[in-house]
């Protein structure tokens, strides 16, 4: 059980030789809502009248976000567009939008939050929405939809951590995407 969200971070993910790394974590709004869904592939195998083997893999989630506002700054940050020398932000046939990385936490009961970083993302355009003011206040906030798949160096495609703000993964949770710590035994 969560009872918010916030802390809405991106980190741009480069690649070279099938490694990924990450740039220093950017702000990228304030956040409303996450929404994750995750896609699996699925095999089973019958043997003597009942399944003897049963494969699940993770192919690739969609993460929907609903922000306060997004910057055209941060989104051609996210989206690969082009800023000029005025901050006119231009899109065009050739964006081609950077895997990202994408973190943000959610708290907690017992002043404990869970902390989330989606390790290799790209997003996708988002809709626009706006409306003359009539009789009564609307707010138009934008979603904006990412993909999200595992990475080529390991696997992996989400840290996911339950703990307080004075622990150790949490102290750093926001100022570098974080890598696997060495294994426990055992879980």
């Amino acid at each position: 059980m969560t009872l918010g969200l916030k802390d809405l971070f991106y980190a741009i993910c480069t690649e070279k030789d099938g490694v990924e790394s990450y740039g220093l974590p950017k702000k990228l709004a304030e956040a409303m809502s996450a929404d994750l869904s995750v896609k699996t592939a699925t095999a089973d195998l019958y043997a003597d009248d009942a399944i003897s083997e049963s494969v699940k893999e993770f192919i690739n989630g969609t993460l929907k976000l609903g922000v306060k506002d997004l910057t055209p700054e941060v989104l051609a940050d996210v989206l690969g567009q082009m800023v000029d020398q005025n901050k006119v932000v231009w899109a065009g046939d050739g964006d081609e939008p950077p895997f990202l990385a994408i973190g943000f936490r959610a708290a907690k009961t017992g002043g404990r939050f869970r902390y989330i970083w989606l390790l290799k993302c790209k997003f996708e355009l988002p809709g626009e929405k706006y409306e003359t003011k009539g009789e009564s206040i609307k707010f138009n906030t934008p979603d904006i939809t990412a993909t999200f798949y595992k990475r080529k160096k390991d696997g992996k495609w989400k840290a996911d951590f339950v703990g307080t703000e004075t622990e150790t993964a949490a102290g750093t949770w926001f100022t570098e995407v974080p890598e696997p710590a060495e294994q426990i035994q055992g879980v």
